[in-house]
């Protein structure tokens, strides 16, 4: 099968070209380099890029470009996939923030033109890779049919472009297929997640500040997420559904950031203050329809994933 994996030298889309090399795909990337309005140096950047594409097939097609460059993504789509997976994106509810207009257009944009060139070269499955911000405030066990409320605008982007894939699907037969992971982390992650954060904190004996009132998150490691959006790309009963991609189990921070104290060894005082804002209260999400219908299973437990990013961190 031919897959084109837009975002495909970021975090997740690296892990999942890794993954479709070893299962023998024809794989097609497409990558904007971005460096997020500078949150990271861009020769770090590609030094970050060469280690998420060192067990890449030599084979595998890289292109440079925006999603949202319909010239680009025509020479792209020249290669006809069989299967696009939409990632790229601003992956961090702050960047889409502090610059709506951009971020916006990013999502909402990119993925309107992806699903225009999917359709015009008879894509036979569109799989988005939206996020569980799409919920807003939820609890432990929230299941694809629950209420969406997304509280900022990065879940309300996100939202909005899971509409878009729907309506394809309702007015031009185009099958999808819509991923929703949360609290994806592990080795070639950027610097500025929360788990990051806090390894980087205690490994300097630093304050490690919690936020309260964000009650759980649902830490996926990233080669489980890259397995269930792989999954959703091409296991026949997922068509025209959408899935949740995690581990079915909630840390709270104040938990996660002592466990990083503990494995780090670190003098570290772990500090709560007041909300923010900007992310809702979460908690597990249930992944039974995965399980049931992807046969997806994760495998790496919170603290195995931790002392494994631990390991690469450091």
């Amino acid at each position: 099968m031919k897959i084109l994996v837009t975002g495909g030298e970021g975090f997740i889309g690296s892990w999942i070209v890794e993954k479709l090399c070893e299962l023998k795909h024809s794989v097609i990337t497409l990558d904007n380099h971005d460096t997020y309005n500078g949150l990271i140096d861009k020769n770090k950047l590609k030094e970050l890029h060469n280690w998420r594409q060192r067990n890449w097939s030599p084979k595998v097609m890289k292109h440079v470009g925006c999603v949202t460059d319909r010239d680009k993504l025509l020479s792209v789509f020249h290669s006809r996939p069989d299967v696009v997976i939409h990632l790229a994106s601003y992956p961090r509810a702050k960047i889409i923030h502090k610059d709506p207009l951009q971020g916006v257009s990013n999502i909402v944009s990119g993925t309107i033109n992806l699903l225009q060139h999917s359709k015009h070269f008879n894509v036979k499955r569109f799989v988005f890779v939206s996020s569980s911000m799409i919920y807003g405030h939820f609890e432990d066990g929230v299941k694809e049919s629950s209420d969406t409320k997304p509280i900022n605008i990065y879940g309300e982007a996100k939202l909005v472009a899971e509409r878009f894939c729907k309506q394809y699907q309702k007015f031009f037969d185009m099958e999808y297929v819509i991923a929703r992971p949360s609290g994806v982390y592990g080795p070639g992650d950027m610097p500025d997640r929360v788990i990051t954060k806090f390894f980087d904190q205690a490994m300097q004996n630093k304050d490690m500040i919690v936020h309260k009132d964000i009650n759980k998150i649902d830490f996926t490691y990233v080669t489980d997420a890259a397995d269930g959006i792989i999954r959703c790309a091409t296991v026949p009963g997922a068509a025209n559904l959408s899935f949740n991609i995690g581990s079915g189990e909630g840390t709270g921070l104040l938990d996660l950031a002592r466990t990083i104290v503990d494995i780090t060894e670190s003098r570290s005082a772990v500090i709560e203050e007041g909300r923010n804002q900007m992310y809702p209260s979460r908690g597990a999400l249930d992944i039974s329809r995965a399980k049931e219908l992807l046969g997806y299973n994760p495998q790496v437990s919170l603290l195995k994933g931790l002392y494994s990013y631990h390991d690469w961190i450091k």
